[in-house]
């Protein structure tokens, strides 16, 4: 595509890897990358993790500002994109410019999901997604009052502990009867409750949040599905995101729980692509992280440029819970049988499906959730009663099956 010009719609995690790897690809045309936020593109994670801690664009930039005009990368910042013409390939900015494409990325992302209860319109009533939300949210935090975290999914779970690290009283609400109830194993959620309440942290399982109550402007309580009250000075939603479709939509391109893609990250509308949070790969479901946003930047930019498709990598996830080091290989599913290893200090869950490995949960063992990586990406099955055996050792099988994959080629 020498000549041609990519542009890029979204300047997260996928946004910005996409235009490193075109280039890292020797794509030689030209690359508009547009964001909507005027800061420098930045790390989303530390903003649940690190919010008190006097974030700044800098500290947290995705890449220096100096890269964009090292790559010959013409980065858009607080510009919005309004209209895609699919059939003309032109974009049309908020500022009413026009903008053609020879081929476009979109990697609008996610949103967050919306409670829609009475009385969310309150001060006091907060959510993350951007660096304005985490400023905001710090500048809340005052040692002894009480915060109510309506979610316990990772970002909520995240928030409460950053927040009691800074002497909140904190609550976590919880519809299903374990926190991270869809994200991981019982066994692990456990534990996690556990280490919240080492924390000092209060969770309400199984109940749903009717609304807010005020004193007028501010929130002061939070009323629970079973009508009982919670009275709090500070409330944070993190009930989920949602795919942000509305761009792809509006021009026509299939849509069903994200924009919808081939394996190719391919879209239903000619020339134009879809990857991160925002895509689905048609007969699958979608993959919210920053593993798998940068795995198909990297795939997409390899395609555009003619050259092969990295390996297949498996999608791996974490999440920093206060000292709690939650990690994931592999994708769980609420049929796989689990099985829980002892380690020092911290938690593994093994998780089976058809008697084979599919996923491995750990909390505070980053050594034995490399191996499993590495062992699930080597897609050599490793049966249960192998892996249960009391002389099994995870790290070790790892490294023998990097030693047979080295010395394959040799053999043959």
């Amino acid at each position: 595509m020498a000549g041609k010009r990519i542009v890029i719609v979204g300047a997260g995690h996928a946004g910005v890897q996409a235009a490193a790897s075109l280039r890292d690809e020797g794509f030689g045309g030209e690359i508009e990358l547009i964001s909507a936020e005027s800061a420098l593109p930045y790390h989303r994670p530390p903003l649940s993790k690190r919010f008190a801690e006097g974030l700044t664009d800098e500290a947290i930039a995705l890449r220096p500002a100096a890269f964009y005009a090292a790559q010959d990368i013409r980065l858009r910042r607080g510009k919005a994109v309004e209209e895609i013409d699919v059939r003309g390939q032109r974009l049309k900015l908020g500022s009413g410019k026009r903008l053609a494409y020879d081929h476009l990325i979109l990697a609008t992302g996610s949103r967050n999901r919306s409670l829609a209860v009475p009385g969310e319109e309150l001060d006091g009533i907060v959510s993350i997604r951007d660096l304005g939300d985490a400023y905001r949210l710090a500048s809340s935090i005052v040692i002894g009052t009480r915060a109510f975290i309506v979610g316990a999914g990772y970002l909520g779970l995240e928030v409460a502990a950053a927040l009691a690290r800074h002497g909140v009283k904190v609550t976590i609400a919880a519809a299903r009867p374990l926190p991270l109830g869809r994200s991981v194993s019982p066994e692990t959620a456990r534990m996690v409750v556990a280490g919240l309440r080492d924390m000092g942290i209060e969770t309400i399982v199984g109940t749903g949040i009717a609304g807010f109550e005020g004193n007028g402007r501010r929130v002061t309580g939070v009323r629970l599905g079973d009508g009982s009250l919670r009275e709090t000075e500070l409330a944070v939603v993190g009930i989920g995101a949602v795919p942000d479709v509305g761009l792809a939509k509006y021009a026509g391109l299939d849509v069903d729980n994200g924009i919808l893609v081939d394996e190719a990250l391919a879209t239903s509308a000619a020339n134009i692509s879809a990857i991160g949070d925002c895509a689905r790969i048609r007969g699958c479901s979608r993959l919210e992280s920053v593993a798998s946003a940068t795995f198909q930047a990297r795939c997409i930019a390899a395609r555009l440029c003619g050259r092969p498709a990295p390996a297949a990598e498996t999608p791996w996830f974490w999440s920093d819970i206060g000292d709690l080091r939650l990690k994931m290989a592999g994708l769980k599913q609420p049929d796989d049988a689990v099985r829980t290893l002892a380690v020092d200090g911290g938690h593994v869950a093994l998780c089976f499906r058809n008697g084979q490995l599919a996923a491995v949960e750990t909390i505070n063992a980053n050594r034995i959730h490399v191996a499993a990586r590495r062992i699930l990406d080597a897609g050599i099955p490793l049966e249960m009663d192998a892996a249960c055996a009391p002389d099994f050792d995870m790290v070790v099988h790892a490294r023998a099956l990097a030693a047979r994959s080295s010395a394959a080629p040799c053999a043959a």
